[in-house]
């Protein structure tokens, strides 16, 4: 028995400022796998990461992007998130005046369709913080402000655990890690499709 795709990019071309970027990219991602791209600077690999996330700032000029057989070229970021599809930034923004308890209550809640509270959440997050050896206390701190390069990377994988992602798509997770940083950012992260 065949396994359909999860994740299929079939002849995409990607435009950013009327200047083409990507010229024709195919990629076939079953469940369960994991792929890196590799690449020198400027080869695209970070376009490609935010047009399979929808980003206005790219426009798909041919091609397709199908999730679990939908062709999702023309969904919106939101859309894309919420039914499974996630980024993890190369350099996180940060968000002043929204807590990362905050942040991850809203995006769980549209994702799941659910509304939790900030309580529950809390109780859910606390063993993922353990484990990528973060204070609780960045909880309530403000979305990536003041964070350094680690704490975003590790914040990064605890939005991507939470959330529970179907394909999740990390730019240069190890970009500004130290070695210990790098170690706990990648015990935490498990399969995913990593631009490196």
């Amino acid at each position: 028995m065949t396994v359909p795709p999860l994740f299929e990019i079939e002849d995409l071309h990607v435009s950013a400022d009327g200047n083409e970027i990507l010229k024709g990219v195919d990629l076939t991602i079953l469940p369960g796998e994991t792929h890196a791209l590799m690449g020198p600077n400027g080869s695209g690999k970070s376009t490609l990461a935010s047009a399979l996330l929808g980003s206005p700032d790219y426009e798909v000029t041919g091609g397709t992007i199908r999730f679990k057989g939908e062709d999702i070229t023309s969904w919106g970021p939101d859309d894309r998130g919420k039914a499974g599809v996630f980024l993890a930034f190369q350099y996180p923004q940060a968000i002043p005046g929204v807590s990362v308890i905050n942040f991850l209550r809203q995006a769980l809640s549209a994702r799941k369709g659910i509304d939790l509270s900030v309580l529950e959440l809390r109780l859910a997050i606390m063993e993922w913080m353990g484990r990528l050896d973060m204070d609780p206390a960045f909880a309530d701190r403000y979305l990536n402000e003041g964070f350094s390069g680690g704490e975003k990377k590790r914040n990064e994988i605890l939005q991507m655990a939470i959330l529970e992602p179907e394909v999740a798509i990390l730019d240069e997770t190890d970009s500004g890690l130290d070695i210990d940083a790098l170690r706990v950012v990648a015990q935490g992260g498990g399969g995913w499709l990593d631009f490196v």
